[in-house]
């Protein structure tokens, strides 16, 4: 019994020690008595506003200012080709010759009967040079005045005339014999047949001299028909109407062969291509750009293309043309622009890309890109707030340049300062403390703590 008792006893101590040690003195107790966490040592930089390029990129190809395919206006045996794939050649500059035998003979048959028709006329071949250049083939040349003048000096229709004018002479004075009473009604009849007579072969011989003037007329087209024939046996190079806008006239034009499909001594249908032909200099770039920048790309802006073949180089362009209309399918539009190729280092079929400048100074937002964060897909940066920083999780990344970046946001202010490093240990309202930055720091980070701590 004695025994149970002193258990009892001894268990109602230990029960109030341990009731003891659960008191302030225990690590709930420490705990509280710790306080806030401290702040957290960082460095910032400054947000700055500074010019940027606005730009849309695209990719395209590249083609001539024009690309023809030249054909044969004739048929025939090819007798000679001038030119070869690479050469550069002159507009009007000549390119195959075709055989002209037989356009020679035509052109000599039209112009033996066109000669001919002039004979009967008595007209030499100037003067009806003349007369064309003055009225033109059309029908005042074959009934007015001065055709008329011709035409009364023709030999048949002179003799007419003559004939005409003798018949009235022999009516007159058989009418006076008839008024005498010497004369008998016959004979005054006789001579009225006569006289009527003279005059419709008078108007017919007229008529007559004018078909030969339109005879004349057809064999002088006939004959203008087998000469040009005979210059279309020669292929010329085409003769642009205007010059590219980098050329001062047409004369400066050239075109570069990119293909030659005849040789000599082959025969040839009309309408047969034989060279094909490009303008190197300017080129045009055809890219197809989002349909969502329609809104930002016009004609006359900036653009710089750049090739494979020569890297880390560019080349200056301008938009030139847009077209109207979006492709169903892909959903983007054709944009024109116009590259001068005075070195010929841009070749026409290649494939290109482009940057168009749409906005050359726009004011921007930009911080280091060291301020950004991006984890698990969100994009934030952090803004020092006195002693506490504020976070900005809702950033949208934009142009980019040498250890910078713009950003925007709704909660991003244009000036202050952001975090650059410890923002591993941030939380929206951290609190902060600014410290310098650590001696192997990039110089650059250097000296914008630097700046922060002079604005201080």
């Amino acid at each position: 019994m004695r025994l149970r008792m002193l258990a009892t006893a001894a268990a109602a101590i230990m029960a109030a020690a341990i009731a003891g040690c659960s008191g302030e003195t225990g690590p709930a107790a420490e705990k509280a008595e710790e306080g806030p966490p401290p702040p957290v040592p960082i460095t910032v930089a400054a947000i700055q506003r500074r010019p940027i390029e606005r730009t849309i990129e695209a990719v395209g190809s590249l083609r001539g200012w024009e690309q023809v395919t030249v054909g044969s206006k004739r048929s025939g045996r090819v007798l000679q080709v001038f030119h070869d794939i690479g050469d550069r050649i002159k507009p009007d500059e000549p390119l195959v010759q075709l055989d002209p035998v037989d356009a020679k003979l035509e052109r000599s048959v039209a112009e033996s009967m066109y000669l001919a028709e002039l004979v009967r006329l008595g007209v030499t071949s100037e003067m009806a040079d003349e007369f064309v250049r003055h009225y033109g083939i059309t029908e005042t040349l074959v009934s007015g005045p001065q055709t008329e003048a011709i035409i009364e000096k023709v030999p048949a229709v002179v003799q007419y005339r003559v004939a005409m004018e003798r018949a009235s002479q022999n009516l007159a004075r058989q009418r006076k014999l008839d008024q005498r009473g010497a004369g008998t009604a016959q004979e005054l009849e006789d001579m009225e047949s006569e006289y009527r007579t003279s005059i419709a072969a008078f108007d017919n011989a007229k008529s007559a001299a004018r078909n030969i003037v339109a005879m004349a007329l057809a064999n002088r087209v006939s004959r203008d028909q087998a000469e040009q024939k005979l210059a279309d046996l020669t292929v010329l190079a085409p003769r642009p109407m205007e010059p590219p806008p980098t050329k001062g006239s047409v004369a400066d034009v050239a075109y570069a062969v990119s293909r030659r499909s005849v040789a000599e001594g082959q025969m040839i249908r009309e309408g047969d291509a034989v060279f094909d032909l490009v303008i190197e200099n300017p080129l045009r770039l055809w890219a197809n750009v989002p349909e969502r920048y329609s809104g930002q790309i016009e004609p006359g802006q900036p653009a710089r293309i750049s090739v494979a073949s020569h890297p880390g180089r560019t080349f200056e362009a301008r938009v030139s043309r847009i077209n109207p209309t979006v492709d169903a399918a892909s959903r983007t539009f054709q944009v024109e622009a116009l590259a001068p190729n005075d070195e010929g280092l841009l070749r026409p079929g290649g494939f290109a890309k482009a940057v168009v400048v749409v906005e050359a100074e726009a004011e921007a937002t930009v911080v280091p890109i060291e301020a950004v964060v991006q984890f698990a897909g969100v994009t934030k940066l952090f803004v020092l707030e006195d002693d506490h920083v504020r976070v900005v999780d809702d950033l949208k990344l934009g142009k980019e340049g040498t250890g910078w970046v713009e950003v925007s946001s709704p909660s991003m202010p244009s000036s202050g300062r952001v975090v650059v490093t410890g923002m591993t240990k941030l939380a929206d309202a951290s609190r902060v403390v600014v410290r310098e930055p650590e001696p192997d720091a990039e110089p650059a980070l250097q000296a914008e703590a630097a700046t922060n701590g002079a604005k201080k």
